[in-house]
This record gives structure tokens, C-alpha cells and sequence, in this order.
């Protein structure tokens, strides 16, 4: 009784197998990946221009709310200009879906504040050509 098996019409990779994980959670694994990065780079963009634009625009002067603060506005931007999902910006970010929901309605608050909207506006251009430009894609 010699049987041969017979391949999946599924082609799966050796790490694929070796961990038992379909290819599209390992697909959806690589997604996170380069979400996690967007948002990280967002993050960084965000602070960078915020320190840059000093008193222009008004910052929470603690250390703990001004970390939180641009936590936010990277969140904002995520979901506005990068058009990532609550969710998906919730788990680059270590934070529920609905933590993400209230930044984003935060910063749009503050956008009627016309220096504050000149800085948003300009952190959405400078993210979303630096995400293009480092080819981190989003393809959900």
C-alpha cells in the first residue's frame, strides 16, 4: 500500500508548513508588517514637524499628553491620508479600533484652528509622498 500523496492545489511555502499557517494569514502578516511601518514613519514625520513649528502650533507642554498628543495626529493622518482602517491603525499602534475613532474626531476638532489645520495639512502631504516614495504599500 504504497499511496502518494498528492499536492494541495494550494502551493504553500516550506515556512508556510513549517508553522501551519495558511498563505493568507502569512500574506496578512506581511500587510501588518508594512502597515506597522507607515504608522511608525507617520509618527516620526509628525514629531519631527511638530518640533519644527514650535509655537506656531499649540503642543500640550507635558511630556506625557505632547507623546499622546502626536500619537493622535499620526493616527489621524493614517486613517485621512493614508486611508488605512481604524483597525488596522488600532493594531500598528498597540490601541483598540475605537481609541483611534476619538483621535481622529480629536484632531478634526482642532482643525478649525487655521495654524493647526496648515500643520495637518502639511504633516498629510509630507507622510503620504514619503510613503510613496518608500514604496511601503497597503493593498487591503
Amino acid at each position: 500500500m504504497n499511496e502518494q500523496r498528492v499536492a494541495s492545489p494550494v502551493a504553500t511555502t516550506f515556512h508556510q508548513r513549517l508553522n501551519h499557517q495558511p498563505a493568507w494569514c502569512m500574506e496578512r502578516a506581511s500587510q501588518m508588517s508594512d502597515i506597522r511601518k507607515a504608522c511608525r514613519i507617520v509618527l516620526l514625520i509628525t514629531k519631527e514637524m511638530a518640533l519644527i513649528a514650535g509655537e506656531r502650533i499649540s503642543i500640550r507642554a507635558e511630556r506625557r499628553r505632547s507623546v499622546s498628543h502626536y500619537r493622535q495626529i499620526a493616527m489621524y493622518v493614517c486613517h485621512v491620508s493614508l486611508q488605512l482602517s481604524l483597525s488596522e491603525i488600532g493594531l500598528a499602534f498597540g490601541r483598540d479600533r475605537t481609541t483611534v475613532a476619538y483621535s481622529c474626531r480629536v484632531i478634526e476638532d482642532r482643525r478649525d484652528d487655521r495654524a493647526f489645520d496648515e500643520f495637518i495639512a502639511a504633516v498629510e502631504r509630507l507622510a503620504y509622498n514619503v510613503i510613496i516614495a518608500a514604496e511601503v504599500r497597503h493593498d487591503g
